[in-house]
């Protein structure tokens, strides 16, 4: 045989293992690389790698902060958050607890974990000298098949188009309580996800 022919074989075959095995989908209005039936979030997880390179978190307060003896974020803004979240959706709500919270200004993005309900990220404004809950700015639950951090963030963005940008890329969105996979790029089991 021919090297050309052997050659165009080869790349003929290629393709076709290739098409049979990886596909782009559509779900949900936007596109997922779908591998042996694994969906994956190639573009969620591009977003998140660049907002890591590109994001300046100096003039965003975060607790709890980097120092190793402060476990419990203790500060006014703190102790005023805390008891708003957990008297916002009583009864299970009131065993809140801290896992982050970061404030910018008179916004606030707070994640709490409660006994009963799943982790939770919540946008708080401070209005007329009182932090308020913004109910159609709370996060609960999986992402899957969507990438964890790029996917909470669209969606809180949404949800609160004045949330500053700069306190949005400094939240911190764990895939292991969100639902990201493999590598940060696609779902694990429901089961699986929970912490």
């Amino acid at each position: 045989m021919k090297r050309h022919v052997a050659a165009v074989m080869v790349a003929l075959t290629t393709w076709l293992v290739i098409d049979s095995h990886v596909d782009w989908v559509r779900q949900d209005g936007m596109r997922l690389l779908e591998v042996n039936g694994q969906r994956l979030d190639v573009h969620g997880w591009a977003a998140e790698q660049w907002l890591a390179l590109r994001r300046d978190c100096t003039p965003v307060s975060s607790w709890p902060t980097d120092s190793p003896t402060e476990s419990t974020p203790d500060s006014p803004t703190t102790r005023a958050i805390l008891p708003v979240i957990q008297q916002h959706s009583l009864p299970d709500s009131q065993s809140a607890r801290w896992l982050q919270l970061q404030q910018l200004g008179d916004w606030s993005v707070a994640e709490v974990a409660f006994d009963v309900l799943k982790p939770t990220l919540v946008v708080l404004r401070l209005q007329s000298g009182q932090w308020r809950v913004q109910d159609q700015a709370v996060w609960s639950g999986s992402t899957a098949p969507w990438h964890s951090g790029d996917f909470v963030r669209r969606y809180l963005r949404q949800q609160a188009p004045d949330l500053p940008q700069a306190l949005l890329a400094c939240v911190s969105v764990d895939p292991a309580r969100y639902g990201a996979g493999p590598g940060g790029l696609g779902p694990v089991s429901a089961l699986g996800a929970q912490p």
